[in-house]
């Protein structure tokens, strides 16, 4: 019989967050949202991409104040997940986004901020991709943040363990550190993508220091 000579421990290190919730009761509100959304689209010019200094969640219809609210609580459970347990001090900052035919997001992040989210109102269905082979419509896709993380990778295909991608549907809210690299892929179809982008910023406070 062989001595195990050696100590086997594995350390998981810097895991990074990822909070995807699926949301039940959405229909009636996404359907609000999408009639709002699409009424301010059309009342000012890159309502998508001039999205500095729009407070979108301090309007007050209902299917906003729902939104508002499922936020909230997104981040409470977020931040539990976290072992984060005492209360913090933030303000939310969001801004609705249409997509059309063509419209993508290129990699980017939103490093001013502690964490980041997207709601999901509206979104076009695989098979309507005019352009087959195409990636989904409706898809977001982060990348490994740590330095070197693609020339580590060992899977078959090199770049697969380096990206995550999510194929959210209506009424899908993810949530992430804002660091975090991410892109949208293009919008290949002739229905429209909806989504609601925000960024959580905190606000300091002396007992953070206590």
């Amino acid at each position: 019989m062989t001595a195990d000579l050696w100590d086997k421990r594995f350390t998981q290190l810097w895991t990074t967050h990822i909070f995807e919730r699926k949301l039940t009761a959405h229909a009636e509100h996404n359907a609000s949202l999408a009639k709002l959304i699409l009424a301010l689209d059309a009342d000012q010019n890159d309502m998508t991409v001039d999205y500095k200094g729009v407070d979108f969640l301090s309007r007050n219809e209902p299917g906003i104040i729902w939104l508002r609210e499922t936020i909230d609580e997104t981040l409470r459970r977020y931040l539990q997940a976290c072992n984060i347990t005492y209360p913090i001090r933030r303000d939310i900052q969001a801004w609705p986004n249409v997509n059309r035919l063509g419209d993508y997001h290129g990699p980017h992040n939103h490093g001013w901020s502690y964490l980041s989210g997207t709601y999901y109102v509206q979104l076009p269905e695989e098979k309507a991709a005019t352009r087959p082979g195409e990636m989904h419509p409706a898809a977001i896709t982060f990348s490994d943040p740590r330095y070197g993380a693609y020339q580590h990778s060992i899977a078959p295909d090199a770049s697969a363990s380096a990206r995550q991608t999510f194929y959210p549907s209506p009424g899908t809210l993810l949530m992430w550190p804002s660091p975090l690299i991410h892109y949208v892929h293009p919008n290949h179809t002739d229905d429209i993508r909806i989504s609601i982008s925000f960024n959580v910023i905190l606000e300091w406070s002396n007992d953070y220091a206590g």
